[in-house]
């Protein structure tokens, strides 16, 4: 285990959240960083993406950690969620990133090589030893700590279980899929079982069961065949026709074309939508749409491919921060960013705002305040007991998630065969999950 030179706690699990003895004053490590009055502040700006609940959780947080700590002005750079990858590519060739800037999982080793983001750990106020230093890894590039991530996110089943229960179905007896079959003819027409904002995650899941696999190794090389794309997708198509899964013909229609939460959707908000797969920190605005309405979201167990031994979820990070390595004040950007990861103030305040995190010095402060609880408690613990496989940082790629909303939408809108999809998904995918390899130095 490494010995960071932060000083505190080493921390085994996430779990051992009772053995943080420091967690409450984790938030206000070195808070004295040189600036010394409203005269000199230092200014320092961060950059994140979000939903307005979001961003008024992060501007509270802010706000709070400026009256704390007067000598460092914080400069807010909120967006919403749309061409992320276009405007931090253009950003970070500008030379204009934030000092602290949100990024996705795939952008850390695509551009966090050669030093292309500030090296944590040369930050003395950031405290990374809340961690599970395993999980840190996840933002290494070059044996360099070049990102921290917030949480980890886990793919997830959910239902509502008031809408199931109004159509005669008990939820606890749906254990395989054949049963997701049999309850979906108990819906009406127009009503779907699941709705999943893209045909990959089943599919992925699904292969990962039955292969015991990630769809690509550490070094990015495939571990599925042509034939187990076809097995797969054959085996989609077929819950999309039993009305398991939403179909993509409904999914255009009422969401749209790309992969947004269903918190506001008609169709969830009526129950035509019965329960969603999706990433256990992104399912909080599904569960509080419902609450409001009367009806009740649980988090149920995924089922098992038929051959398969495990659950083998997808796993990885969810959002991750850097820091620009262009920052002229490090310090006063590490004190801050200690401050949203591990205070116990900020933590109250950012909430559940970005999901579920990762430091057990916010585990802790959520669940002293009682936000941590009930449904979104039931998923995290879900989501740290389940059987996992992480994933290389290239899984969302654009390219290649368009290889598969391509293939598949043509196969739904009868554009094409299942065989030639999988052969265009299986081709397609390994020229460039090579060429990410190559991007991204992995062999």
């Amino acid at each position: 285990m490494k010995n960071w030179k932060k000083g505190a706690l080493t921390f085994v699990s996430l779990l051992s959240v009772t053995a943080l003895v420091a967690g409450c004053n984790a938030g206000k490590k070195n808070t004295n960083t040189g600036a010394a009055s409203n005269d000199g502040a230092v200014e320092i700006s961060f950059s994140w993406w979000g939903n307005d609940d979001r961003h008024e959780a992060t501007r509270n947080m802010i706000d709070n950690f400026m009256k704390e700590n007067p000598n460092i002005i914080v400069k807010g750079e909120p967006s919403g969620f749309g061409d992320l990858d276009q405007v931090f590519t253009t950003r970070y060739a500008g030379g204009t990133l934030a000092d602290i800037t949100t990024v996705l999982y795939n952008w850390v080793p695509q551009f966090g090589q050669n030093d292309g983001f500030y090296d944590l750990d040369s930050i003395d106020s950031l405290d990374l030893s809340t961690y599970d230093e395993d999980f840190l890894e996840f933002g290494q590039v070059d044996g360099k700590q070049v990102a921290v991530p917030y949480g980890k996110n886990t793919l997830v089943m959910y239902l509502n279980k008031s809408e199931y229960e109004r159509n005669g179905i008990d939820i606890s007896t749906l254990k395989t899929w054949n049963d997701y079959v049999e309850a979906a003819k108990k819906l009406p027409e127009g009503s779907f079982a699941l709705a999943s904002p893209t045909w990959r995650f089943p599919v992925t899941v699904w292969l990962q069961q039955k292969t015991g696999k990630a769809e690509f190794d550490e070094k990015g090389n495939m571990n599925w065949t042509e034939q187990d794309y076809f097995d797969a997708m054959t085996w989609y198509k077929e819950m999309a026709d039993a009305r398991v899964f939403v179909s993509r013909k409904d999914y255009l229609e009422n969401v749209g074309t790309e992969p947004v939460s269903l918190a506001t959707n008609k169709k969830w908000l009526e129950g035509e939508y019965g329960g969603g797969i999706g990433w256990v920190a992104g399912i909080t605005s599904d569960y509080e749409a419902l609450k409001e309405i009367g009806d009740e979201l649980v988090i149920v167990d995924y089922p098992i491919a038929e051959g398969g031994t495990a659950v083998n979820l997808l796993s990885k990070p969810s959002l991750l921060f850097v820091v620009s390595k262009d920052t002229e004040h490090p310090e006063e950007v590490g004190t801050f960013l200690n401050d949203f990861l591990n205070g116990e103030e900020a933590n109250k305040t950012l909430g559940l705002s970005r999901g579920i995190p990762a430091s057990a010095a916010a585990i802790e402060s959520l669940t002293e305040d009682g936000q941590l609880t009930g449904f979104l408690k039931d998923g995290y613990d879900y989501a740290q007991e389940a059987e996992k496989i992480n994933q290389t940082p290239f899984y969302e790629d654009g390219t290649l998630t368009s290889i598969y909303t391509t293939e598949m939408e043509a196969v739904e809108l009868g554009k094409t065969d299942l065989q030639t999809a999988a052969r265009n998904v299986y081709t397609q995918t390994k020229e460039q999950a090579a060429k990410l390899a190559k991007d991204y130095k992995l062999q």
